[in-house]
């Protein structure tokens, strides 16, 4: 380090509604910034679903009946102009009332009798309000991946079987004999296509023409049916989303090929296969050669379905019996149990493959550059018209257009892009065609892409830019509120301390994973929870007490001894199941490849073994230690038969067995175990790396994404959990800030050393404590000071001021009349199924239009005003400001209210204009309140009794109780929003009682 600058390095714990941070002067040995910022997640608080998937729904709820009411508007004029209703009538006109058929039995009369005009002009209303479904392109059924989608194309080929059986003339016919036409929630039996709509609509005016009616002429018929076919103009949206899509990682001024080019999955296919490593009894590794590459993928490129193999495909499992692989040899990273998955399925050629005449998949492989104009139009398009458009500079015969109509283009399979544009894809092609090169980087290497890769990307600043702006493809809510909170704290450092010299992140594990991933997990957890509790239940029946007051390491050991096949795999000496549970030294876990050389806490990394073994053992392998000369080490050859025999998972295995823990073994493991370098975690790199210039110090890497199982350990050796039992307190939102400050100080040279210490005096752990964490620590006293820093730790919130939230609850209610104090009685509904009634009183709703009654939903934010003229000593007005007042707001109809309690609020008061005088001080949720020298966190407001309910600034469960009511606010009290910066320095002059976590200015 430059002796004559601080140098410095900032730790980041970024989370789906967090930011830990810290930065550490490593020069000077001080901590510059740490602290906790919170943000609300954009999830529904229950489901944790994305508000991004509430607010589309909404969204194209508004859409489709503002469209629905536009159709109908435009059918009702072409009705009155062909003088079936008078030219005055609205809808209501045309209703069903007292007497009248119902619209059913008049769409299959009309097949076989004169309707009137009303009737006609009734039945023609309807089936334009409710025209059918228009497909998109989801193909035939079977061939899509939408779930819903499945059920209308399942329901509509249930219907046109009934028809057929039925010899119906029209689906109104058929309809009326099932006796129902509308379907219910989440119900689809009763869907039929728009085309069968429009069948019924010919029918019927041929029908009525036959029988004399002159106004159903051919021109009302054509211009009919143009309305109950509109649709909205697709291609200029789909030209806008593909603006969107972001620049090849090669090639920033090529746009990214879709993930369904021929060329995108031939290239994926050609790495995956490339990549499979076969791992011998011996420990030789076997890769598959360019010619068996080769065999494989014109396998999974086949142009027609292969006999014995209709989906082409190739899994794990082909290849061992085709290489003829012994049953102890294994795949590199794939367990036994996962080889009849494949090592890449090519779902986009699978579904051209059933559509598809094989004579136009034969041109598209042969030519390439036509096979990836026919994916970018089917992934580009979102209808036909916008797929025809796309389609038509092609050389495509009729027929082969006709036939790529009918793919199902709208499904998953043809939507997205990949990371590589097709020049870029084109190069990798190129270069895996040749014999020698079989894995990626090698295709990188020899077409200059790997420099192009690694070379810096755009401009970099002093200052992050907008991630969207980095990353224009990313559309994931979480993840951008999560760079954003992480961008502010960033700027917001950078401005006081300029660029740090490095950055060290980590990742929640939410963020980071994949959705495939958490359901895994989630599995996985399940399954963990019902191991634990039966091995919990054994031990405890062993000790004579409850499963809950078994020890976790106990458990921990029983689970490893069936796994081992209750064996010490070491020597083959058997386990007693009734000492391992009474006698706690009987047994041990160690660390298969020692943790002091490889940094590996994983499962993959532990065995159970005689406390003997593990010392005999030490800090060596197995291998080291079997083939030592020692007299008493057990014999290798038999130790690795007992191995091959009993342990399944590829990874542990090779643990088991390894041969080679020498130096550079040493250097992978370590770099594997203290990085995570997978998903958002690269993301997050590359946004830090490529946007920040940071200073020339020769350093090649500036930022590094650290593995939570690192810090975990430095947490733990360093003492810094603060739990109960040296366990994390997650419950304190400060842990975020003490998690920064270990990634800060997670250097790989540190974690190191700790492992290091961690083999030292094993049998004196409590001796040499405090030299293992001085010997480990960045600086001597670093875990003591971070403690203390911990203590004066505020976290803080995003200041959130948007205004976001239901107006209105979902039903409404009958009104049954209104009290003297404004209040309404409602008649809600008790029992579905007896339909009983009970009578309730309201006192925040609107009257509706026709009568009924809404509830008031959300509060968008409270106004307090100030009259320091009321009374003898000043007083507040409190005026809850609901989301349903916002649109009165805006167009300066409003009129500010304030709370009258047991009063409706429909009878509240205006506000004095004595008052309104003065700015009010406005409140939303999450604001920090100082009231005379009390600060807490506002977070709702009692409607009923007019009171605040505000949290402590520390513990988001606990009230603070010491604030004085609304009415206690007179003109000597001080009343203000502390304006809170995400760093926390507004806190600076705020003191902090440990004793009941309360806070006063100093």
């Amino acid at each position: 380090m430059d002796a004559t600058r601080p140098y410095l390095v900032l730790g980041l714990d970024p989370g789906i509604a967090s930011c830990g941070f810290c930065l550490l002067d490593m020069t000077n040995h001080k901590i510059l910034e740490m602290g906790s910022h919170l943000f609300k997640a954009p999830q529904e608080d229950k489901t944790k679903t994305s508000l991004a998937v509430t607010r589309r729904k909404a969204r194209s709820i508004r859409r489709n009946t503002a469209r629905t009411a536009a159709r109908l508007k435009h059918c009702l004029e072409l009705l009155a102009g062909a003088g079936l209703v008078p030219a005055d009538a609205d809808k209501t006109w045309l209703q069903t009332k007292k007497g009248d058929k119902p619209i059913l039995k008049l769409r299959a009369g009309g097949l076989d009798r004169l309707l009137t005009d009303r009737e006609f002009a009734q039945v023609l209303y309807s089936l334009c309000g409710r025209r059918g479904y228009i497909p998109h392109g989801e193909g035939r059924l079977g061939e899509t991946d939408e779930d819903e989608s499945k059920k209308v194309l399942g329901a509509i080929k249930k219907n046109q079987d009934a028809m057929a059986a039925g010899s119906y003339r029209t689906v109104g016919e058929m309809l009326n004999a099932q006796g129902r036409s509308r379907n219910r929630g989440g119900d689809y039996s009763l869907c039929v296509y728009n085309s069968q709509i429009q069948d019924e609509a010919k029918a019927l005016f041929a029908s009525q023409r036959a029988r004399g009616n002159t106004k159903a002429t051919r021109e009302l018929e054509d211009s009919y049916l143009a309305c109950l076919t509109w649709e909205k103009k697709s291609l200029d949206h789909d030209t806008r989303v593909y603006e969107l899509v972001g620049p090849c990682s090669y090639f920033p001024g090529e746009k990214r090929a879709a993930s369904a080019d021929v060329s995108s999955e031939l290239c994926r296919a050609c790495e995956r296969l490339g990549h499979i490593v076969i791992v011998h009894e011996d420990g030789t590794e076997q890769a598959l050669t360019a010619g068996e590459i080769d065999d494989y993928l014109k396998i999974l490129f086949s142009t027609a379905p292969i006999k014995g193999n209709k989906e082409c495909k190739v899994t794990y499992g082909t290849i061992r019996k085709d290489l003829d692989i012994s049953g102890k040899s294994v795949f590199k990273g794939i367990a036994q149990d996962k080889e009849k998955d494949e090592p890449f399925a090519p779902k986009a050629w699978r579904s051209l493959r059933r559509v598809l005449p094989e004579r136009l998949l034969a041109r598209m492989l042969e030519d390439r550059n036509l096979g990836d104009a026919v994916c970018e139009a089917l992934t580009f398009a979102s209808s036909e018209a916008s797929l025809i458009e796309r389609l038509s500079d092609l050389d495509l015969s009729d027929d082969e257009r006709d036939a790529i109509l009918a793919v199902p283009f709208t499904g998953k399979l043809f939507k997205g892009y990949g990371s590589r544009s097709l020049k870029a894809l084109r190069l990798l092609l190129g270069a895996f065609e040749e014999p020698e090169i079989r894995i990626l980087t090698d295709a990188e290497k020899a077409t200059g892409l790997l420099d192009l890769r690694l070379s810096d990307r755009g401009v970099r600043g002093q200052l992050l830019p907008p991630y969207d702006s980095y990353d224009p493809t990313c559309r994931n809510p979480v993840v951008l509120r999560a760079m954003g909170r992480m961008r502010h704290i960033v700027n917001a450092i950078i401005r006081i301390h300029g660029v740090p010299d490095e950055i060290h992140i980590e990742l929640g594990r939410d963020l980071k994973m994949s959705n495939k991933e958490k359901s895994l997990v989630d599995k996985r957890n399940r399954e963990n929870a019902a191991s634990n509790k039966k091995w919990a239940t054994t031990a405890a029946g062993i000790l004579g007490c409850t499963p809950e007051e078994v020890p976790g390491r106990i458990i921990r050991k029983l689970i490893l001894r069936e796994e081992q096949g209750e064996k010490d795999l070491y020597t083959g000496d058997s386990i007693d199941l009734e000492h391992l549970v009474r006698d706690d030294r009987y047994c041990e876990i160690d660390h298969i490849l020692p943790y002091s050389r490889t940094c590996d806490d994983s499962r993959a990394n532990k065995v159970l073994v005689l406390s003997k073994s593990n010392q005999d053992k030490r800090e060596r392998t197995p291998y080291e230690w079997m083939t030592s000369g020692e007299a008493d080490a057990p014999s290798w050859d038999s130790y690795r038969a007992r191995v091959m025999a009993q342990v399944k998972n590829p990874r542990k295995r090779a643990n088991y067995l390894n041969t080679d823990l020498g130096p550079e073994t040493q250097a992978k493991f370590l770099a594997r175990n203290l990085n995570d370098d997978r998903y958002m975690s690269v993301a997050v790199k590359n946004y830090l790396e490529d946007c920040l210039l940071f200073p020339e110090d020769g350093r090649k890497r500036h930022v590094t994404a650290v593995a939570g199982g690192a810090t975990g350990n430095l947490r733990w050796v360093w003492g810094l959990n603060f739990g109960e039992g040296n366990i994390k307190d997650r419950t304190d939102d400060r842990h975020h800030a003490v998690d920064a400050a270990i990634i800060a100080a997670c250097s790989e040279s540190t974690v190191k050393k700790v492992a290091e210490a961690s083999a030292k005096g094993r049998e004196a752990f409590k001796q040499l404590r405090k030299s293992r964490l001085a010997d480990t620590q960045p600086w001597p006293t670093f875990a003591a000071e971070v403690a203390a820093r911990c203590e004066l730790v505020v976290p803080t919130r995003m200041a959130d001021h948007g205004v976001t939230g239901r107006a209105f609850q979902d039903f409404s209610y009958r009104l049954e009349g209104l009290r003297e104090t404004g209040y309404a009685e409602i008649s809600r509904q008790t029992d579905p199924a007896t339909r009983e009634r009970r009578s309730d009183a309201a006192g925040n709703y609107a009257l509706s239009s026709d009568g009924t009654v809404k509830l008031l939903d959300a509060i968008a934010f409270v106004r307090f005003w100030h009259d320091p003229d009321a009374g003898k000593n000043g007083k507040w007005y409190a005026e809850p400001v609901y989301c349903a007042d916002i649109p009165a707001i805006q167009n300066g109809s409003y009129v500010p209210k304030y709370q009258k309690q047991k009063v409706a609020r429909n009878s509240w008061l205006p506000v004095p204009d004595s008052a309104m005088h003065n700015e009010p001080l406005v409140l939303f949720q999450g604001d920090v309140l100082i009231i005379d020298s009390h600060v807490g966190r506002f977070w709702t407001y009692a409607i009923g009794g007019g009171t605040l309910n505000i949290l402590s600034l520390l513990d988001k469960n606990e009230k603070a109780e010491c604030f004085p009511p609304i009415s206690k606010w007179v003109n000597s009290v001080e009343v203000r929003v502390l304006q809170e910066d995400c760093l926390g320095h507004c806190y600076d002059g705020i003191s902090i009682n440990p004793e009941d976590s309360t806070f006063r200015q100093r």
